[in-house]
């Protein structure tokens, strides 16, 4: 798969937010993304999920041309919202009957390789942050797509879950999967990317 954005741009009350975005980007590699809090990440990935409507540009993928919310996709974008009396695997649940694509093996299988408990009847709203992040960890990786894209995937989890993680966004990659992260924390981008694009301004500057 190969994603293209040609002069994609996002305007905002006279504000441009990204402008003059050239990427491409291809299966099997993963792609960091840093620059200061407003620097256009997050601006960048809403804008490439559909999330956000571009003001400007083209995106396409293998040639044909992105219209409508991007497909085969997993992501994390800001702090995910769940039904807080719900459990971790009920949270996930409800979301897989949408594209019945992740039945109960898969469900529990995606939040005990991220240190969750399928079983714990613990309702998310208890959960302190590293849980949470835990969990939109498991939701990104829940229907096994083709796209990651991953906002601060990293954040509140302690040393081991990181580690963890990291190994596991690793092995994505060998099986093919195109992945884009954000992170500000410079050891993330050092151990996981293959190419680091920073942004200033909402623009790439290298």
């Amino acid at each position: 798969m190969q994603i293209r954005m040609n002069n994609v741009g996002k305007t905002v009350k006279g504000v441009e937010l990204i402008k003059n975005i050239n990427l491409t980007l291809d299966s099997g590699n993963i792609y960091g993304f840093v620059g200061d809090n407003g620097a256009g990440k997050t601006v960048l990935f809403k804008v490439l999920l559909g999330l956000m409507k571009k003001t400007s540009g083209i995106i396409t993928i293998d040639g044909y041309v992105l219209t409508d919310l991007l497909k085969d996709v997993g992501f994390i974008i800001e702090r995910p919202e769940y039904i807080p009396y719900y459990t971790a695997y009920k949270n996930l649940a409800v979301i897989a009957a949408y594209n019945k694509k992740a039945g109960d093996a898969r469900i529990r299988e995606v939040l005990e390789m991220f240190g969750l408990n399928p079983d714990d009847k613990k309702t998310v709203g208890k959960y302190s942050l590293g849980m949470k992040q835990k969990l939109a960890l498991s939701m990104a990786f829940m229907e096994d797509p083709a796209i990651l894209i991953l906002d601060e995937p990293l954040s509140a989890l302690d040393e081991g879950s990181v580690n963890n993680a990291r190994e596991r966004i690793l092995e994505e990659k060998k099986r093919g999967k195109l992945i884009l992260v954000a992170s500000h924390y410079k050891e993330d981008i050092n151990s996981l990317c293959d190419v680091v694009y920073k942004m200033k301004d909402g623009e790439i500057v290298e």
